[in-house]
């Protein structure tokens, strides 16, 4: 009995035994498969790495290239840029100096076709005028002025910078007397008053030019109705009383449109004088050189040149030259009360 139970357990541990080999065998057998299949993987791997590296090798060739030829690219962009800019001032430069040699031949053509003076207003002359300065925007007319050859007139104020009456003076532009304090209520109070304000003007532009002036312009003209409301009349007796003392008076029969409180935009006041023009024989303009008349200035080259398309000369006022006046108005639209027609008359 123990005989067979040991021979009992041999068989079972020999069965064991051989289960576990059998299993381990074919778990070899297995690993080997993996291994063949993995070796396969691998050499399939190697060599598509093998192909993947020599891809990267050619296209970092190529990238090399690239870059070299890249890099010549942007050197001949850079060159062609630098070429483009150096040409693109090269015409800005020679477009500048056209403009200012045509700028400078217009200006040539000014001086020549200018004149002095001029005798009637049947000569096609047109005569500048400016009102109410002098300002720092009268030196900056008087160069604009010089630059085309041009003569003006200057109705000056004793409000203004009189300092600068010798320099338009010396210039050789004409001064003419406006008014000394421009105030309608204290220089259209009566006739005598009126006068108290032009002899206050000519003495300030004596004293700075050594000059006694003889052409005037009435504040507002000689057609304005505001006097009417100090004091009625004073126009008609002015008109009259003033070239019988020696003076010439002159309103104009083209307005710049500048005398407006608001800024008036430099086109505008040359639309308004070109158009103003348009079908007369001589023009007297009418402008302001006041210390805010920038606009005015700056309009000043473009009216320069339009009038002389237009085929006018230019010259300053004499005592000589027909006055441009405008119908005289006695009148105001408001009326006020009678004893201000009374003092007038009076006084």
């Amino acid at each position: 009995i123990v005989f067979s139970a040991i021979i009992f357990l041999l068989v079972l541990v020999i069965a064991f035994l051989s289960c576990t080999v059998y299993s381990q065998k074919n778990r070899y057998i297995s690993a080997n498969a993996s291994l063949t299949d993995n070796e396969t993987l691998l050499a399939d791997a190697e060599r598509r790495i093998a192909e993947y590296s020599a891809q990267i090798e050619k296209h970092s060739s190529e990238l090399e290239e690239n870059k070299t030829a890249l890099g010549e690219l942007n050197q001949k962009l850079k060159q062609a840029l630098e070429e483009k800019e150096k040409l693109q001032k090269e015409i800005l430069e020679l477009k500048q100096k056209t403009e200012l040699e045509a700028s400078e031949a217009l200006k040539s053509e000014i001086r020549l076709n200018n004149i002095s003076q001029a005798n009637s207003a049947d000569s096609g002359v047109c005569y500048l005028t400016f009102d109410d300065g002098p300002s720092h925007n009268t030196l900056k007319v008087l160069d604009v002025l010089d630059s085309y050859g041009i003569k003006a007139t200057f109705f000056v104020v004793g409000t203004g910078n009189s300092n600068y009456l010798s320099e338009i003076h010396s210039r050789g532009h004409a001064i003419g007397l406006h008014t000394a304090s421009h105030n309608y209520s204290t220089i259209y109070s009566s006739v005598d008053d009126y006068l108290t304000d032009i002899k206050e003007i000519s003495d300030i532009v004596y004293s700075k030019t050594g000059v006694r002036s003889n052409i005037m312009r009435f504040p507002g003209g000689s057609s304005n109705g505001v006097s009417a409301s100090y004091c009625k009349g004073i126009m008609t007796e002015l008109t009259t009383l003033m070239p019988s003392l020696g003076y010439s008076y002159y309103d104009w029969n083209v307005s710049s449109g500048d005398a407006a409180p608001t800024i008036v935009p430099s086109e505008n006041i040359v639309n308004n004088i070109l158009s103003g023009a348009r079908g007369k024989k001589s023009i007297c303009v009418l402008m302001h050189d006041s210390s805010g008349k920038n606009t005015t200035v700056e309009a000043l080259p473009a009216v320069i040149e339009g009038l002389h398309e237009m085929g006018f000369r230019f010259a300053p006022l004499t005592a000589e030259v027909y006055g441009f006046h405008q119908q005289v108005t006695n009148w105001y639209y408001i009326e006020r009360y009678n004893y201000l027609d009374n003092m007038c008359r009076q006084s």
